[in-house]
């Protein structure tokens, strides 16, 4: 099709979006699925123009750089959802205004790969969705239909939308509007059916691609997104949203309904996030720490920067113990690690995989190598399973822990601070093995 085409065909879809609105008046969170992702995402964004009348309302990016909702996104910032579920980035720092009332905001896929099942079954979502509820918002996701993790996610939020001939994955999830096809797809109908049913009265300003006109330019830089808790408030609809630079929050409004039971963790590096040694090979899931800490000392100097760290275990709420090794930027020389010590028997050949582990619990830093290593031998006196990474100044970073995400490192924060007195600060691990 034409660009002319598509962009009559999003704007079908939107208005069919709109028009199914009403519906999801009494609703709070709820998932927007189809197979076609353009008319997915415009179905979402019509619903979100029409609802944002009325109330705040942020439509989520779950397909992935979407061109209907990255097209209102006018900045270059990459960050999105998933910096936000992997790396801690708050939701005030990615949610982009879209108008002038400051009652619709974007939040963008991200700088990874969107369709995840960390994120799509992340337990942050029913959190997020209370949190909606009680500010009396509206949290609409635009998802595929077909994905592994979708029906978690529609079953922790209120229910679905269905676009085009989609069914539920979830059968007995509420389904609050089935939108039809408006159109068939060849441009002729296209043109046929834009002339004999007119967009919905949600007037859609021409955008080109990356570029804010100077007038929205002026509004964007008056609206506010976010405050700096964890917390919502029932403010007045046209209320200004206030942008704060700190990555405190998951709120879009104000602050008074709890959006997530207690503040997440972030990292207090983020400007180091490029440079993070994010991959790393996990050598076991361990259900005592003596037998972590000793498979940690077994492997010796074949484990660089071996630690481990308590995780929670899904369904009975027990604990297990993760052992990791290594710390790389490449994940080829991860998956090298793991060959060489499959090689050398230290690991089973069917044990051992190469996860992503940017984030880290520091615990502090020296100035050399040779400072580091009585600190480090305190720390692991201490049943602490502290490492060092080499820094390109020379200095030692000295680290326990690697974790995938902020709310994996968590229990472990708070089990170094109840039982050791230690208040470690979660960063993303940055240096080299020595």
């Amino acid at each position: 099709m034409t660009s002319q085409a598509v962009a009559e065909f999003e704007s079908l879809w939107e208005a069919a979006g709109s028009r199914v609105a009403g519906t999801l008046d009494a609703a709070s969170a709820v998932v927007v699925i189809g197979h076609d992702p353009i008319a997915t995402a415009s179905v979402a964004l019509g619903i979100g123009k029409a609802q944002a009348s009325h109330r705040r309302v942020a439509v989520g990016d779950l397909i992935g750089d979407v061109a209907p909702l990255r097209e209102l996104v006018t900045d270059d910032d990459p960050h999105g959802l998933t910096d936000s579920f992997i790396y801690g980035v708050s939701l005030n720092k990615i949610a982009r205004p879209i108008d002038a009332a400051g009652n619709l905001h974007i939040l963008p896929s991200g700088s990874e790969q969107v369709v995840q099942d960390e994120i799509l079954r992340n337990e942050r979502w029913r959190r997020l969705a209370s949190g909606f509820d009680e500010a009396g918002a509206l949290l609409l996701l635009a998802a595929p239909a077909a994905v592994p993790g979708v029906e978690d996610l529609i079953g922790m939020l209120d229910g679905v939308v269905l676009v085009g001939d989609t069914a539920s994955p979830v059968p007995n999830a509420r389904v609050y509007a089935e939108v039809p096809s408006p159109v068939r797809r060849s441009p002729a109908r296209l043109a046929q059916r834009n002339a004999a049913i007119a967009p919905a009265p949600v007037s859609k300003r021409p955008r080109p691609r990356w570029v804010v006109p100077l007038a929205a330019a002026a509004i964007v830089a008056a609206i506010a997104i976010v405050m700096s808790r964890t917390y919502l408030t029932r403010t007045p609809a046209t209320g200004p949203l206030r942008r704060d630079s700190a990555a405190a929050s998951d709120s879009l409004l104000t602050s008074a309904a709890v959006i997530d039971s207690s503040p997440p963790l972030v990292a207090s590096n983020l400007a180091d996030s490029a440079l993070a040694s994010r991959f790393a090979v996990q050598i076991a899931m361990l259900d005592s720490e003596d037998g972590a800490a000793l498979r940690v000392r077994s492997g010796g100097g074949d484990f660089p920067v071996a630690t481990y760290a308590p995780v929670s275990r899904a369904g009975d709420g027990g604990t297990w113990y993760k052992v990791v090794t290594g710390a790389y930027v490449d994940p080829a020389k991860a998956d090298q690690l793991l060959t060489f010590l499959r090689q050398r028997g230290v690991v089973p050949q069917s044990w051992g995989t190469v996860i992503r582990a940017p984030l880290a619990l520091q615990l502090g830093s020296a100035t050399s190598t040779t400072q580091a290593g009585p600190l480090i031998a305190d720390y692991q006196s201490r049943k602490v399973p502290a490492y060092g990474l080499l820094q390109r100044d020379g200095s030692v970073r000295i680290y326990a822990g690697a974790f995938g995400t902020p709310d994996e490192a968590a229990l472990f924060k708070s089990a170094l601070k109840s039982t050791k007195n230690i208040d470690a600060t979660l960063v993303y691990r940055v240096g080299r093995a020595y």
